[in-house]
């Protein structure tokens, strides 16, 4: 592993962005950061980072991004997602990477699909941290993570005004005449939630993983529907399926 700068902050659009590369390039992605790839504990799906000088646990889980995640995303969108082989893999794995280097915490993020493993795998020690995470209706953020979407993305619109989320303006928005005219109909809704649903929307976010407090953001919208399941700050998840 290369040498790590102290200095140096790993953005959340980093480890997201890595959770979709080839894996000769994850092996090597974080060395600067001080997190070093475990490939006994990694595979496609997701992936394993320790960083032995600070002794953090680093779990990034991919998004949809083969033909056997179309079948779990259904599986989400019924209520049942913690009924799949995708689920159930990636909370063993968390297991087993807090046993093997010692921790009872780890930072956990995720992209879409996997922004609702992260939210249902992690314990009440652990940090997470999702984009854009799939929803479905009445579906609420952890009381430990720091959602984030952006504007128009459709699959977390669910989700869009759970408690601890905050929706970023979408920088691929055309805000000029011709930009509208091109976009509106229906190639219009279609390439707008294809363009808020990808992760490089948060490239110059200045959001990162090892942040101790949520960032206050300049484009962050909020309240977008009322929340009336916030009146009992104890019910912050769905139930167990």
């Amino acid at each position: 592993m290369g040498k790590a700068n102290k200095s140096k902050k790993l953005s959340l659009h980093t480890v997201l962005k890595n959770s979709y590369a080839s894996k000769d390039k994850q092996k090597t992605a974080l060395d600067s950061y001080g997190y070093a790839y475990d490939p006994e504990l990694s595979n496609d799906n997701q992936q394993v980072y320790y960083n032995k000088s600070k002794n953090k646990l680093l779990y990034s889980i991919a998004g949809t991004h083969n033909l056997s995640d179309i079948g779990t995303d259904a599986y989400l969108a019924m209520g049942h997602l913690k009924d799949t082989s995708r689920y159930k893999n990636s909370e063993e794995t968390l297991k087993k990477a807090k046993k093997k280097y010692g921790v009872d915490k780890a930072t956990i993020a995720g992209h879409s699909l996997g922004g609702s493993v992260s939210q249902y795998i992690a314990s009440p020690n652990d940090t997470v941290l999702t984009l854009d995470k799939g929803a479905t209706i009445g579906q609420r953020s952890r009381d430990n993570e720091k959602a984030y979407r952006t504007s128009g993305d459709a699959v977390s619109l669910m989700n869009a005004n759970s408690k601890n989320m905050t929706t970023l303006a979408n920088p691929k928005k055309k805000t000029t005449f011709l930009g509208t005219l091109f976009n509106s109909g229906v190639v219009g809704l279609v390439k707008n939630a294809l363009q808020s649903h990808d992760v490089d929307n948060i490239q110059d976010s200045g959001i990162n993983i090892d942040d101790d407090k949520p960032k206050k953001l300049p484009i962050g919208i909020k309240n977008v529907f009322p929340r009336a399941y916030d009146k009992n700050p104890n019910d912050t998840l769905l139930p167990n399926y």
